[in-house]
């Protein structure tokens, strides 16, 4: 690219007050900014390796798409970082000026991404750089830019990454029954109705379904009593639709106890079934 038409790019970066003076961003690193770009840089095995990736991305859209090199030069100065082995933060709302829902969201977003980031570094790499995106967006939300990302758009991204980041753990519930019995009661059908509410929204496609006693009597004989109320709380989920099929179940006696007791005490929270979701 010309240095003219570098010179030009930058000072109408310059005007776009919205879409630009992002942290870190260099108007003299515009005139290598091109060469960076146009090569690749980074992998997906480290944490490190993946940022360097993920920020060029985002740096090659600010350059190529929006015309914003300034801005594009922020993000490069973050995969440079990334590449020399030193991991940048994710920009906090305060650092752009960002108010709103992007304040209430940040805590929680830099939370997942540190906590997975070890074991999921490509995906939590990419929420970062998408979270960093968001707020570039909302900023310029401000401004009614129409060269930057949308905030919508920006924020479908986010969660998109932050799902593949820190996906949702294993969902469990609890349904208690009374002594030596396998009839489900009023707060137990309430709690099956929570367990088919849940499966709907997480699209769960797994569930364990795990009946458990107190110590009364003998283990062969809560053997068969756990079986039979992991089968009620199965039957009663079957019957509000979910699939059979994806229900695993399981008796375990008196074997793993929620509280632990000496034989023969009649324990209420002993007596359950455990349900865990997942995918």
């Amino acid at each position: 690219m010309k240095t003219l038409t570098y010179l030009m790019l930058g000072a109408s970066a310059l005007a776009l007050a919205g879409c630009s003076n992002l942290p870190g961003a260099s108007l003299g690193a515009t005139f290598t900014a091109e060469p960076y770009l146009k090569a690749e840089h980074g992998d997906s095995s480290t944490f490190n390796g993946a940022l360097a990736k993920e920020y060029t991305g985002v740096a090659r859209r600010a350059a190529f798409d929006d015309t914003l090199w300034l801005n594009s030069t922020a993000y490069i100065a973050k995969a440079k970082q990334a590449e020399a082995g030193v991991t940048p933060a994710p920009w906090s709302p305060a650092e752009l000026g960002v108010t709103g829902e992007a304040e209430t969201m940040y805590d929680d977003v830099v939370a997942k991404i540190n906590a997975n980031k070890d074991a999921r570094p490509a995906a939590c790499a990419r929420a970062q750089a998408m979270w960093d995106q968001f707020l570039e967006a909302s900023r310029a939300a401000k401004y009614t830019s129409k060269y930057c990302i949308s905030v919508e758009d920006a924020k479908a991204l986010l969660e998109e990454a932050l799902a593949a980041c820190a996906p949702p753990g294993p969902a469990n519930f609890v349904v208690y029954f009374g002594f030596d019995k396998t009839n489900l009661t009023d707060a137990a059908i309430a709690t099956i109705d929570e367990v088919v509410g849940a499966v709907n929204q997480m699209g769960t496609t797994a569930l364990s379904v795990v009946g458990h006693t107190d110590t009364v009597g003998s283990l062969e004989y809560n053997q068969g009593l756990s079986e039979a109320r992991a089968r009620r709380v199965a039957d009663a989920l079957s019957e509000r639709g979910v699939p059979a099929g994806a229900m695993t179940l399981a008796g375990r006696s008196w074997t793993e106890l929620a509280v632990p007791t000496g034989p023969n005490v009649r324990e209420p929270l002993n007596r359950r079934v455990e349900i865990t979701l997942s995918n």
